[in-house]
């Protein structure tokens, strides 16, 4: 158990993730800071952090454990403030979708950041955002995948994998190269082609209401779209070459469907059915 784990911001994930160390016993006492006021009295009222921080972030200064729950693109300002104030034993993960980028901002901003900082991204959340939408059992059996470089110190790896561990999660050790080529095409590139496909019906000006013409395949689809647009924004931007890699992809493919469907053969039925079973045996 930690003495203390001071969590950097409180949205939904953040909320979730308080609440899941605080039923995991995993600290004594629970801090945090975020941009907006209103969440952090949400999150002491509801019982999910002891206590927060101002400006003078005294709690984040006495913390064993320091977890960024907050969107990528201020991550530059976190890594500082973290750096100028955190004693010297704290150690440092993240849950944030890409990798690779983050670690090397760490390394531009965080004195010794390979025997403080290692990366973390739990697969888990929820479309809906915010401190109200928290959820009590979020990280249970959620895989988290761990980012360690080269140089990363083993007791690092050790402390920060027990610390997933403990709160029940699977745990794999994986490269921030990796992570971001694999997350482009599970999770980056499917939530894009939701906004797009959302976008094009949304526009088609002969559908007047949505919902009379959809059903739950299109529902389950569009959920993705009701993701936080400054999140996904973040994510692009950091993993933008392998997204990019990854649409390539998407429309090199969308294209031979395209081929096959205006040849009216037997072919489309061939492809679909030989992706059908390749996924069978999965």
């Amino acid at each position: 158990m930690y003495n203390s784990i001071y969590i950097f911001g409180l949205g939904m994930m953040g909320a979730s993730l308080a609440k899941s160390i605080k039923s995991n016993k995993l600290a004594k006492k629970i801090y945090a800071f975020d941009s907006n006021g209103k969440s952090l009295e949400f999150a002491k009222e509801k019982k999910l952090i002891n206590d927060y921080d101002d400006k003078d972030y005294k709690f984040l200064s006495e913390s064993d454990f320091i977890i960024i729950c907050a969107p990528m693109g201020s991550y530059m300002k976190i890594f500082k403030t973290i750096d100028k104030y955190k004693k010297s034993s704290a150690i440092i993960t993240d849950i944030g979708s890409t990798k690779k980028n983050i670690i090397d901002l760490s390394k531009l901003v965080i004195s010794n950041p390979d025997d403080c900082f290692l990366g973390s991204h739990p697969l888990t959340g929820k479309e809906t955002s915010g401190v109200t939408s928290y959820e009590n059992n979020l990280f249970n059996k959620a895989v988290v995948l761990v980012t360690p470089t080269d140089k990363s110190n083993k007791i690092l790896i050790k402390k920060i994998s027990k610390f997933w561990k403990d709160m029940k999660c699977k745990v794999t050790v994986i490269s921030s190269e990796l992570h971001d080529l694999v997350l482009s095409e599970t999770s980056h590139l499917p939530h894009l082609v939701s906004f797009a496909l959302v976008n094009i019906i949304l526009n088609t000006k002969s559908i007047k209401n949505i919902k009379d013409y959809t059903g739950g395949g299109f529902r389950d689809f569009a959920r993705l779209a009701h993701s936080d647009a400054l999140m996904w924004n973040d994510i692009c931007m950091s993993n933008n070459q392998n997204i990019i890699s990854s649409i390539n992809m998407l429309i090199k493919e969308l294209s031979l469907i395209k081929t096959m469907v205006e040849s009216n053969d037997k072919s489309l039925r061939l492809y679909l059915n030989r992706i059908k079973t390749k996924l069978d045996k999965k």
